[in-house]
């Protein structure tokens, strides 16, 4: 794992250009956003994975997931991502993009390995209920002070995500 760039990105256009312009060396990846969500008391929210999830079951995890082709931008994706995973009840704004991280991962599912970049955010849990929508592959979502994160129950790339 590791950080790719720290450019602030907007597009899909954005991340090639940043990649193309800084002669970033990367092989064929999927574009995925993820928000490092946290609440008004600076606690941290992680889901925990389910079953049903592409890799690292039980893990917790940062919320968000892969970019589409009918994505507008990237911070669009990354509400469609929320709303799909928490529904519309929970009141969440996107801050700051941290940066952009490539790691390969196995997916189960499919029995290959994906090539992730990761565009990172900052979010604000504000208030409103975190609905568990997608009950197969998230078990729930946790509270952590962000100075006592439990590391050995966090997936790899969470613990990454948390340490930028």
């Amino acid at each position: 794992m590791e950080l790719v760039f720290r450019d602030s990105v907007v597009t899909c256009e954005d991340v090639s250009n940043v990649i193309k312009n800084n002669n970033i060396s990367l092989p064929d990846y999927r574009l995925a956003v993820i928000v490092r969500l946290m609440d008004k008391d600076g606690n941290v929210i992680l889901q925990r994975r389910g079953p049903k999830s592409r890799d690292e079951h039980n893990k917790l995890e940062d919320i968000g997931g892969a970019v589409e082709d009918t994505d507008i931008n990237l911070i669009k994706a990354l509400y469609r991502e929320i709303k799909e995973e928490v529904g519309e009840l929970a009141n969440i704004e996107i801050k700051d993009f941290v940066g952009a991280v490539f790691e390969p991962k196995f997916d189960i599912r499919t029995n290959k390995t994906v090539n992730w970049l990761f565009c990172i955010y900052n979010g604000l849990y504000i208030d409103g209920e975190l609905l568990i929508n997608e009950p197969g592959k998230c078990l729930g979502y946790e509270f952590y002070n962000k100075n006592n994160l439990p590391k050995d129950e966090m997936s790899y790339t969470s613990v990454y995500f948390n340490s930028i």
